[in-house]
Order: C-alpha cells, then structure tokens, then sequence
C-alpha cells in the first residue's frame, strides 16, 4: 500500500490521469506506453477503482479496458455508453473490511472525441437511476470528472443521497471539503503533486458528516469567546461610568448569544458521523520507491534528478 497509510484503506483514483493529450488528439506510441506505465503502478499501489475521465479516452475504450485489466484496477463510469450499452461498469460497491462503499463516477457529457459510438448521457439522471439499483451501503462516493461547477451541481442535487463528490478534471489546489448541504464536496490533487487522504469514522451510524478540522476550528472559536467573555465581565465590573457600564452589557448580551449559537454547533457536530482530510504532497521529502522510479525514467527521462 501507500507508505504512511495504514489501517483500513481504499485507495480510489479520481481520473483523468492517463494522457497529457487533449480529447481527440492523437496518442503517440510514447503516450500509450506512458498510460500503461500509469495505470500497472495503480495496481502496483493496490488502487482498487478507476474514475474514467475523457483524458484517460485519447487511445479510445479499448485500450483502456485491456491495460485496465491487466493492471488490475476497475474501471467505472455510470454515463457513458458505447453503441448504445454500458460502456464500464457503472457503479462498484467494495466491500473493505466490512465496510460497503458504493463508488459512481460521472464522466463527460456528449460524444466523446476520437472514440466513434462512446458518448456520455446526462451525468445527473444516470448517478439517480443508478443510485436507485443499488443495495444497501455504508458510504457513497461520486466521483466527478468533468470540473467543479458541474461537481458542485451534483453534490447539490444528490444531498441527502451521496455522502462525498470528489471532483477531478479541474485542479484547484489542495483546499478543505466544502459542505454542500448535506454533501462534502472534495478536490483532487494535481497529477504528481500530491495525494489526497481522507480518514472517515463511521461508527455512529447514519446522516451527515462533520469535517473534523471545521470541528476543532468550532472548538477553538468557542473558546476565544468564553475568554472574550470573561475579560467584558472583569471589564464591567471595574467600570464606573453609566454610559460605559451600558455599553459593556449590551456587548455582553451580544457575546453570550453568539457564544450559545456556537455551543450548539460544536454538540450537534460530535454526534455526527465524522471526516478529516489530509494532503500528502508529493515533493523531495518522499523517499522515491526505486524500482517505480527506474520504470518512470525509462518514459519520461527527463524527469531524472527532479527527486
């Protein structure tokens, strides 16, 4: 697995990470050795499901599907159909540790260039449909491939129904989750640059997640008005003016209201079931792996010293 990960793992790849050249544009030999490079060091990392995104297409589906095989990894897409058919599976439900995570992957809208009879649906309608399939799960993750304004529509319109949308396609830095309702919105990294870990805590049952770092910044708020509060009332007391006194309760009153708004949050935010994400990024610091790196400069040789 991935040094410094331990416990219980899935490792899941958000896509869009085979190929450099646009949709519709030609993949040279060095390209396709490239991707299949990719994808063997994903089975290699015990990867367990691969979002397929319109980057990932440039050889067309069936390069994909056979390199995707022999590396191991499964490959899903819920929207896109070829010659009128299912062309990926379109949902995984795994099974890790006893943990059942049901993963849907939304990939482009339309045809696909350069790959004749592949087209993505309407992504909205076929996560629904395929949502309404499925058993019974403990977590359900979409992953997005197609940006963030699209990412952030679907975590809006599947709340209450997707737990996570992890959106690819678009890289907009290594951000916290954004609460979209009752659905955390999640970037991924940046090919190369860094990994995203997310740690869930699923023992206390159903309904919406708390970002365990929001919680502690909550913690940490309320504290500062409990000291805030405490320096007013050291305040008031030592005042002599009436004007000044007045003030000074009015504040107060004002404080302890907010400080009774922000109690509230920090209780209903420990009852919840829980999230943390981390990002693992990917400079000199990390030891390289020597025999995945001796692989690496055998198709991109400049890349040799840059570690």
């Amino acid at each position: 697995m991935l040094s410094g990960l331990t416990g219980n793992v899935l490792v899941l790849d958000s896509g869009n990470a085979l190929f450099r050249v646009n949709p519709g544009g030609r993949a040279s030999e060095d390209d396709e050795r490239r991707a299949r490079l990719v994808l063997s060091t994903m089975g290699v990392l015990g990867t367990k499901l691969f979002a397929v995104g319109l980057r990932d297409l440039v050889a067309g589906p069936g390069f994909l599907t056979t390199e995707a095989k022999k590396a191991g990894v499964q490959l899903v897409s819920t929207n896109l159909e070829l010659n009128g058919k299912p062309a990926f599976a379109r949902s995984a439900v795994i099974d890790q540790g006893g943990v059942k995570v049901a993963v849907l992957v939304a990939s482009g809208f339309g045809p696909v260039p350069g790959a004749p009879g592949l087209v993505g649906t309407t992504a909205l309608g076929a996560l629904k449909a395929e949502l309404g399939r499925l058993p019974a799960r403990d977590l359900t993750i979409v992953i997005d491939t197609a940006g963030y304004e699209e990412s952030m529509a679907l975590a809006d319109a599947l709340s209450g129904s997707v737990d996570i949308v992890i959106q690819s396609g678009e890289f907009r830095g290594t951000v916290p989750p954004q609460r979209v309702k009752d659905t955390f919105l999640l970037a991924s990294g940046q090919r190369g640059q860094s990994v995203a870990k997310l740690e869930l805590t699923l023992a206390k049952g159903t309904g919406p997640f708390s970002d365990l770092n929001e919680s502690a910044r909550d913690v940490e708020l309320l504290q500062n008005l409990d000291t805030q509060l405490k320096s007013l009332d050291e305040r008031l007391k030592l005042a002599k003016d009436a004007q000044a006194k007045q003030g000074l309760q009015a504040l107060m009153k004002e404080m302890k209201t907010r400080r009774e708004e922000q109690a509230k949050r920090v209780k209903t935010a420990a009852g919840a079931r829980s999230l943390k994400l981390d990002w693992l990024l990917l400079g000199a610091d990390i030891k390289d792996d020597e025999a995945i790196k001796a692989e690496v400069l055998k198709v991109e040789p400049t890349y040799s010293g840059l570690h």
